[in-house]
């Protein structure tokens, strides 16, 4: 498994080509994510910014992406409505993003699973299996790390799925960074 990932990061940063790292207002970026959604009518969606500094060293074109795609899966994990929640926190090192639905979760069974490309708990011919390899490779290749914990299981607590992306804040290694205007 961890060599089919290994070649699939390889596949995807071919694909991606280096990234072009820029300052970026890290809360602006949520923010448009939101705004680029049509949530239905019965999901509501909140955004929770604490974050004094909102700049970060990142492809803001692939974290919007990752973005609109994580929050994509949230809305259709939520049939019956539901609530989107997005947070944005940080120290002087790292900012976390967290996306939180009250949807239908995901099984134990399948946690193991998220990453693999082609791998979809969406019925045959729903879903392509790739927006979490996809958002797995974006943050990887910003340095940054993504998680994800869920619960199916609604006597035991409540249903939904959070992910959270941890990104690093400082200015990257110069040598993959294409600054603005040097493309």
């Amino acid at each position: 498994m961890e060599q089919d990932r290994k070649h699939y990061e390889a596949n995807v940063k071919a694909f991606l080509g280096r990234i072009k790292k820029r300052r970026s207002d890290i809360v602006k970026l949520v923010t448009q994510s939101i705004s680029n959604l049509s949530p239905p009518d019965n999901i509501t969606v909140t955004l929770s910014a604490f974050l004094e500094d909102h700049m970060v060293w990142i492809d803001a074109e692939s974290i919007l992406k990752t973005l609109i795609n994580l929050e994509t899966n949230a809305m259709e994990a939520m049939p019956d409505g539901g609530e989107l929640f997005l947070g944005v926190e940080g120290d002087d090192h790292q900012v976390k993003i967290t996306i939180r639905d009250t949807g239908t979760g995901i099984s134990k069974e399948n946690m193991d699973m998220l990453f693999t490309q082609y791998f979809s708990t969406k019925p045959a011919g729903e879903g392509t299996g790739l927006s979490l390899p996809m958002a797995y490779a974006a943050v990887r290749e910003h340095g940054g790390k993504i998680g994800i914990t869920s619960n199916d299981d609604p006597l035991r607590e409540p249903t939904g799925t959070t992910v959270i992306i941890t990104l690093p804040r400082a200015r990257p290694d110069l040598s993959n960074v294409i600054l603005h205007g040097e493309e």
